[in-house]
């Protein structure tokens, strides 16, 4: 492994047992998410794979930096035959005691997205990257190859992450927006821009079938997780109002449906 891909595993081995990841596996957290299964997911983008794909009962579906496996845990209830892969064993850990004492058949696995190198060719109906992959990617192209790769034919890459209009701001809610670097700096951040993630797909040889340019959905996409407890409701009321948050004129969220058709 690349020196840097080691301190990025490191990184996330870290960060499964942080506090802000300890929110994400509290009982009212994970009761929520049992009772109903679509609040893992944007509502706008839940909605896109179900148009794409229909029931995703039966269906093979990979996710590669599962991070919080909010995700797998919802296709498995949703009747999926999941397999999670992340970088980092202890949010896999973490997530398999999860999984386990609901009863859910999640396969697990420690693996690089970029490379996928523990799966098989052909094996899956849907691959499917969440919020804070990209980056972490250092090569598109090879990420979504092995994507292509592990794919059945006439099976989805979905992507779902923070719009690239972002990266250019400081994203400070109720304030006007304030650049600080070029959209055109993709390095050394790995800030990705739409043009590098649609061509990235193209070049993997799948069709793009639909996408998506998302609004927030609430406040913790403005706050950190610690910001976001000292904040109190009225605080953050019409945060995603444009005419009171300048910053929510921008989209917050990317989303990309593509299809292996050959």
């Amino acid at each position: 492994m690349e020196e840097w891909e080691e301190e990025v595993r490191k990184h996330w081995d870290r960060v499964a047992d942080s506090e802000w990841y300890k929110s994400l596996r509290t009982e009212e957290r994970l009761d929520r998410l049992k009772k109903d299964p679509g609040t893992a997911f944007h509502p706008e983008m839940l909605s896109l794979l179900k148009k794409h794909m229909g029931s995703f009962a039966g269906k093979k579906i990979l996710l590669p930096s599962s991070g919080d496996n909010h995700a797998a845990f919802a296709f498995a209830l949703m009747g999926a035959k999941v397999t999670s892969a992340d970088i980092s064993e202890r949010q896999l850990e973490n997530a398999k005691v999860i999984s386990d004492g609901w009863g859910l058949d999640i396969e697990y696995v420690c693996d690089n997205t970029m490379y996928l190198s523990q799966t098989k060719d052909a094996s899956y109906d849907l691959v499917y990257t969440s919020n804070g992959t990209l980056t972490w990617i250092g090569d598109l192209n090879e990420m979504y190859r092995n994507i292509s790769r592990v794919l059945k034919v006439g099976g989805y890459s979905a992507v779902y992450d923070m719009h690239p209009f972002n990266r250019p701001f400081a994203g400070e809610a109720w304030k006007a927006p304030e650049i600080r670097k070029s959209y055109y700096d993709v390095f050394p951040d790995l800030h990705w821009r739409v043009q590098d993630v649609i061509n990235s797909i193209i070049s993997a040889g799948l069709a793009i079938s639909e996408m998506a340019e998302l609004p927030a959905t609430d406040a913790s996409f403005w706050y950190t997780y610690d910001e976001l407890k000292t904040k109190k409701q009225e605080e953050t009321e019409n945060i995603n109002d444009w005419k009171s948050n300048p910053m929510a004129a921008i989209p917050a969220w990317l989303a990309v449906i593509a299809r292996k058709s050959v």
